[in-house]
């Protein structure tokens, strides 16, 4: 068999049944393959490698198994580095397989030629060349093992023309999958005894508990262990924006999204006065902690840091007790030994807590209805949020772009029942990510409501995925926030820049008409009141719709982010 069947061989081996690309001149002998195994593997074609790279990021996510996206050699391999960067920091295993120029003329100037393992070292966990086809299957396990292992990432595969067409022996190489690599987390560890009987003594003790979860919660499908802990401690439980849904936000114990990006003060004012922190699957970066203010690092309360990747714990704060493992696995462990010392499940242990978290709650939800119900023109984001909670199922899968979108989701769209039901790409913050990644959600959870939302600069930079879309006829809603403006960067440049505004503007398109070009069905909105009804119409109508409705942009209309609202403060103070 050529080299290019052996690799098709072991990803059927390892469960794939989905692969996202684009085709080129030096994968040609892979797509052959790919053809001859059509009934095994369903590949997806986007319209360009960065789509097809964040299909396979979200398809990961929703599917618990590795995304797999290919690209040519050249330029496609390059294309394809957003997306990896993105897996790879968010910690989701995608395995990117490259197809390079002849090693015969190597060096030669061939056009394309690209050192696509050295490109990728620095965004995935490894990268390797394949020199000789009777190494793949060794390489191909080494690959999903490194993918799904520890901490989850991307890894990438680049194979000569040589590998894809060279003739190997596969009955005799050993074509057979590692089980547990199939699927991520695979091998979860557990922290030492000693370290989880050491938190559960803080945790007891404690008079203000607070905990936070990151996407490791998520990852690792915790939501029912750290819903335990939370209610045996009747503790409040946060989130960072990839830890969305790490519990119901209906919970009586949830304050949602917590930090700088799409949080609510109750939220924040429950972690500075916190005397215990338990953080969960989370780096604490610069957006949770609001640039390692919240909480103070010269005043930090004792601070208890659970994760997969010891290298993360202690990195931003002083750890008192390091629980270095896979959450679920650490989590169920730490419920079983609060347990000992508290008996079972008692929510309301600490009724002061869970009473103040309903009237913050309800008083934050009172200050929004004006805005929620607003039928100002432009269209408020809040407005756009109230409507999708209100026809959005329980289960429906949202994915954002990184900019306008995002502070009003995490802050005005609760979660209804937990697990992966928001994505946003939080490593890199890459534009151009939520109309590509639906495709990948789509594909991922055929059976489940898909929405994405994005900016108009974001849209801009993917709309041909549009096509993908149509052509798949996958009924996904497209929300489309159209202020003709990057305004992220915009509102930087209002607080930043004295309002000198430069390089941020571009025309108003009718993205509507573009959908509808792309033979999507697409309709304008331009008043809150007819939000409801479109978007439920666009929902029964079972195909693929694309919903634009015109915004204030965000240096008028400043969105829930505190270092900007704290700005305007100022300026308004002034």
């Amino acid at each position: 068999m050529a080299g290019s069947d052996l690799i098709v061989d072991m990803l059927v081996e390892y469960g794939v049944r989905h692969l996202f690309g684009v085709c080129g001149d030096t994968s040609v002998r892979f797509y052959e393959s790919l053809y001859q195994n059509r009934d095994r593997i369903t590949h997806i074609l986007a319209r360009d490698e960065r789509s097809a790279s964040f299909m396979a990021d979200v398809y990961a996510r929703l599917t618990n198994r590795p995304g797999v996206c290919e690209s040519p050699s050249g330029a496609g391999a390059l294309y394809t580095v957003p997306g990896v960067a993105e897996a790879n920091a968010s910690s989701i295993p995608v395995l990117a397989l490259t197809s390079g120029t002849d090693l015969a003329t190597e060096d030669k100037g061939m056009i394309t030629e690209l050192d696509h393992h050295v490109l990728y070292e620095s965004i995935t966990k490894w990268s390797y060349f394949v020199k000789l086809g009777d190494k793949v299957p060794d390489v191909m396990r080494r690959a999903f093992r490194v993918a799904t292992t520890g901490r989850p990432g991307a890894v990438h595969l680049a194979f000569p023309l040589e590998v894809m067409h060279g003739e190997v022996p596969g009955a005799d190489l050993g074509v057979y999958a590692e089980p547990a690599c199939r699927t991520f987390p695979a091998y979860r560890t557990r922290a030492e005894e000693a370290a989880v009987e050491q938190a559960a003594d803080l945790l007891v003790a404690a008079e203000r508990p607070v905990l936070i979860a990151g996407g490791g919660v998520v990852t690792a499908g915790a939501w029912d262990e750290l819903t335990a802990v939370a209610e045996l401690l009747s503790a409040p439980v946060g989130s960072t924006i990839t830890g969305k849904g790490a519990v119901a936000e209906t919970h009586p114990l949830s304050i949602g999204v917590v930090g700088d990006n799409g949080y609510r003060d109750y939220a924040n004012d429950m972690v500075a006065e916190a005397d215990v922190l338990l953080y969960v699957g989370c780096k604490l970066g610069s957006v949770t902690t609001v640039k390692w203010t919240l909480p103070k690092q010269a005043a930090a309360p004792t601070l208890i840091h659970v994760d997969v990747d010891p290298q993360l714990i202690g990195h931003n704060y002083p750890t008192d007790v390091a629980l270095v493992g896979d959450a679920r696995a650490v989590l169920a462990d730490l419920a079983s030994a609060l347990r000992r010392r508290l008996g079972e499940c008692e929510t309301g242990r600490r009724p002061d807590t869970l009473n103040r978290i309903a009237a913050a709650r309800a008083a934050w939800w009172e200050g929004t209805k004006a805005h929620a119900g607003s039928d100002a023109v432009p269209v408020r984001p809040e407005r756009v949020m109230a409507a999708l909670s209100r026809v959005l199922p329980d289960t429906a899968v949202i994915v954002a772009d990184a900019g306008t979108p995002t502070p009003y989701l995490c802050a005005h769209y609760d979660v209804r029942a937990p697990g992966r039901r928001v994505i946003i790409p939080r490593a890199y913050g890459g534009l151009g990510y939520a109309l590509p990644a639906a495709v990948g959600a789509k594909v991922a959870r055929p059976d489940q409501l898909v929405v994405g939302l994005t900016g108009d600069g974001s849209f801009a930079m993917s709309c041909g995925e549009l096509e993908t879309l149509a052509r798949l006829d996958l009924p996904v809603v497209i929300v489309v926030f159209t202020n003709a403006t990057f305004g992220w960067i915009k509102i930087a440049q209002r607080f930043a820049s004295d309002e000198h505004y430069f390089g941020v503007d571009f025309s108003t398109l009718d993205h509507a008409a573009v959908a509808r070009a792309f033979g999507v069905s697409g309709v304008r909105v331009e008043r809150g009141g007819d939000l409801e009804g479109v978007l439920e119409e666009a929902i029964a109508s079972g195909k693929p719709t694309l919903v634009d409705i015109p915004i204030e942009s965000e240096e008028r209309l400043v969105p829930p982010v505190l270092t900007w609202r704290r700005a305007e403060q100022r300026t308004v103070a002034t």
